[in-house]
């Protein structure tokens, strides 16, 4: 299955993205993705050590910038 399909399935539903660098980790709800993966994501927050760090609010995240993305229940 190409990875944009499965995000795709995802849109509408909660997920947390792990993106490179200094090991951010965002929360929000999936509002659409492209084919390159990237993502906008509503009601974002950062977490840091699993904590929620900050609102973000609505944002747009480079799909190249994406090292992981899961749902959550």
């Amino acid at each position: 299955m190409f990875p944009n399909k499965k995000v795709q399935e995802l849109v509408g539903s909660k997920i947390r993205i792990e993106m490179k660098g200094k090991k951010y980790v965002l929360e929000g709800i999936l509002k659409s993705a492209d084919d390159y993966l990237n993502l906008h994501v509503a009601n974002t927050v950062e977490l840091l050590d699993g904590e929620k760090s900050r609102a973000l609010g609505s944002v747009i995240i480079r799909g190249n910038n994406i090292v992981l993305i899961n749902p959550v229940n």
